[in-house]
C-alpha cells in the first residue's frame, strides 16, 4: 500500500473507517490471490480504449507524483486513448484518492454525472 498511496496510507483508511486496515488485511489473501490475477489477465490496450465512447473522467490525484511518475503517465495514456476522456487532477490526493479527499472527488464526480 506505500507503493500505491504512499507512507501514511494506514492513518488514512483509520480516520475514514476506523477498523478498514484490519479487514483489507483479512480479505489480502483473496485480493492477491483471485482478483489481482484476473485483472492481470484483463487485456485493455488502446483499441479496447477507443471503443469507449461514453464519456470517461481520468482521476489523478494531485500527490501522486510523490509514489512515482507511474500515476501521471497513465493518467496521460487514458487521456490519449479514451476518446471522450476528461482530465480532473484531485487536490491533496494520492493515488488513493477516494480516502485522502471524498468530499472533493465525491463532488467532482456528481457534476460529471450530471451532464
Amino acid at each position: 500500500m506505500r507503493g500505491v498511496a504512499g507512507p501514511a496510507y494506514r492513518d488514512a483508511f483509520e480516520r475514514l473507517a476506523p477498523g478498514s486496515f484490519a479487514r483489507a488485511a483479512a480479505a489480502a489473501d483473496t485480493f492477491f490471490g483471485q482478483e489481482l490475477p484476473a485483472v492481470r489477465d484483463r487485456v485493455f490496450g488502446p483499441d479496447e480504449a477507443r471503443a469507449v465512447k461514453q464519456p470517461a473522467l481520468v482521476v489523478l490525484g494531485g500527490r501522486s507524483a510523490e509514489i512515482g511518475p507511474a500515476y501521471a503517465e497513465r493518467h496521460r495514456l487514458l487521456l490519449d486513448w479514451l476518446p471522450n476522456a476528461e482530465p480532473y487532477e484531485l487536490p491533496g490526493a494520492t493515488h488513493l484518492m477516494h480516502v485522502a479527499n471524498p468530499g472533493d472527488l465525491a463532488a467532482r464526480l456528481a457534476r460529471f454525472l450530471a451532464r
